[in-house]
């Protein structure tokens, strides 16, 4: 249903799950705030972390094609630029009209435009929703203003919030 942790989750420093390993990757910031993308044998490296797929950008070079077997639907992709920024995409799908939603290389182009040094798809589909300042900015694509219960995301603060 989307509110069980499945692989890798870590949050400020603390492991609430380990990893699954497989075809996974890992996707999360160190210490430093850098956004680390791969398989690594140390995780206490991270201090926030999740575990999903496919890569999209390593070191400036997108490394997917087309839809690597996951089609057309609903995004959520998360980089980082050569500058330190960190991006969020998120891009609804599944709505004829509106959106019928992206492939994951049309994530790596995207997030290559804006100068993504690396970058990773996340969960999508329904678990696809930006929210900005209590505001839903995107349509989940399974009619819910909220969309559907998940157990993990990125959440984005201003400096000296917690």
């Amino acid at each position: 249903n989307g509110g069980t942790v499945i692989g890798l989750l870590v949050a400020d420093g603390r492991v609430y799950n380990k990893p699954l390993g497989g075809e996974y990757i890992m996707i999360g910031f160190d210490r430093d705030n850098n956004l680390r993308i791969g398989k690594f044998n140390d995780i206490s490296m991270f201090r926030d972390a999740v575990e999903f797929r496919p890569a999209l950008v390593v070191n400036g070079e997108k490394v997917v094609k087309d839809s690597a077997g996951w089609g057309l639907q609903p995004r959520t992709a998360i980089g980082q630029s050569r500058k330190g920024e960190v991006m969020l995409l998120v891009i609804d799908g599944r709505q004829v009209g509106y959106s019928i939603g992206a492939t994951m290389e049309q994530c790596a182009d995207i997030m290559l435009q804006h100068d993504a040094l690396t970058a990773a798809a996340v969960d999508g589909g329904s678990s696809s929703i930006m929210v900005y300042n209590d505001k839903v900015l995107t349509r989940p694509s399974n009619g819910y203003a909220l969309g559907r219960r998940v157990p993990d995301g990125f959440i984005v603060v201003g400096s000296g919030q917690r």
